[in-house]
């Protein structure tokens, strides 16, 4: 590599040996990837939801029930810096920006033309702001058509050798770590985690890949929403449901780190309200130390 440190990333020194020769070991994210499925219970969430609606009528159509998996998503990963970090070329690098990338169904039909969209944002932002952001991408992707990359990649596709000629010229500058924000920003694979919500278009979750190219190392599979009997008292009671399937790079963190991420998520999740609080109110709730992640650049 000519720089060792990148336009969205910075590389990570100090590391422990064992954990330095991961990459070595286990070469691709596809070769490296552990999966994990968790059910998790989103009365709570949905109850939530519903209530700020109504004393917050000017956030109705921005609160949804993905806008706050996203604000859980997105304060697990402030609290918990290392799920923010990528492999490139064997080397670690702390992400210098959190974001989340997701697909954009222009309509709900069959031809409807689908939109990469990316949404970047701080580790201090509260639901409403993370509600405010997502909604704003979503219309914005639904308003042109098609995104940033999308919008680049035709220029080429039109070329005879266009594809190959960009892509090409594209992995070179990222190997030599040259490649350009202005490229990077707009690349959906070079993001902190890929959504694909599923659960929206009536889809039970399946586990997906992930993408060699860029440097995403987590894909988060969101299911339909289903309900269940649970015990509470003497008698049972139905409750709503949702499946999370992730796929993740595991060379980015170790075994227990990924497990405290699943328990301050499902957390998150179960008790709402911590998103709408400080960051360092949530870390103390939690009983954790706060590691700040970088600010987001765009």
């Amino acid at each position: 590599m000519l720089f060792f440190d990148r336009c969205d990333g910075r590389r990570v020194r100090g590391l422990h040996a064992l954990n330095a020769m991961m990459p070595y070991l286990m070469r691709g994210r596809n070769e490296s990837a552990v999966y994990y499925n968790k059910e998790i219970n989103l009365e709570n969430a949905l109850a939530f939801i519903r209530l700020r609606k109504n004393s917050h009528p000017e956030l109705a159509e921005e609160l949804t029930l993905f806008g706050l998996i996203l604000a859980a998503a997105l304060r697990t990963v402030a609290l918990l810096p290392r799920l923010n970090r990528f492999i490139h070329r064997r080397a670690f690098y702390d992400r210098n920006h959190i974001a989340f990338a997701f697909i954009v169904k222009q309509k709900f039909e069959v031809d409807a033309p689908e939109v990469n969209a990316k949404v970047f944002l701080d580790p201090h932002d509260d639901l409403d702001t993370v509600c405010r952001k997502t909604q704003e991408c979503i219309r914005n992707a639904r308003a042109h058509g098609e995104g940033d990359g999308e919008r680049f990649v035709s220029i080429f596709h039109h070329i005879p050798g266009g594809k190959a000629l960009l892509m090409g010229v594209y992995r070179l500058l990222d190997t030599l770590n040259l490649a350009p924000w202005s490229l990077l920003r707009m690349d959906p694979m070079y993001s902190t985690a890929y959504f694909a919500n599923l659960g929206s278009l009536g889809l039970d979750a399946p586990f997906h890949h992930l993408y060699e190219w860029g440097t995403c190392g987590m894909f988060i599979v969101l299911g339909k929403l289903h309900a269940k009997e649970v015990r509470h008292g003497p008698n049972p009671i139905r409750q709503r449901y949702m499946d999370f399937r992730v796929s993740i790079d595991e060379r980015i963190a170790d075994g227990f780190y990924f497990a405290k991420a699943a328990a301050v998520f499902n957390r998150l999740i179960s008790d709402p309200a911590l998103l709408t609080i400080s960051l360092e109110e949530v870390r103390r709730e939690l009983g954790m130390e706060l590691e700040l992640a970088p600010s987001t650049r765009e």
